[in-house]
């Protein structure tokens, strides 16, 4: 794994290697988030669906598994989307922010 850059190290950048370094955080974040999103997805749904485990799903299983599914991903698209919202109104109302700036 590499090793992390404190405030000074990124100061010390160009503004290019900046913007590299936080396209990489935001990649990493993105796939934490994934990983995360289907660790939930699947123990909150096999929790509630899958009362009696076996070798085979019943259909009712698999019709709830579906539904907790789809439901899940809604809640989760809803706030997701939400956030994105707000955080876009929030950052739109500072002056200079999310334009490239450098940490200088």
């Amino acid at each position: 794994m590499e090793e992390l850059m404190d405030i000074e190290q990124l100061k010390k950048l160009t503004p290019a290697q900046q913007e590299q370094v936080i396209a990489g955080v935001k990649q990493q974040a993105a796939i934490a988030n994934a990983q995360n999103l289907i660790t939930d997805l699947s123990e909150k749904c096999t929790q509630k669906c899958i009362t009696s485990p076996g070798s085979s799903l019943s259909n009712s299983e698999r019709q709830c598994l579906q539904r907790c599914m789809d439901r899940f991903m809604e809640s989760w698209n809803l706030v997701s989307n939400t956030l994105q919202k707000r955080l876009q109104d929030e950052a739109s109302a500072m002056p200079n922010f999310g334009q490239g700036g450098s940490f200088n």
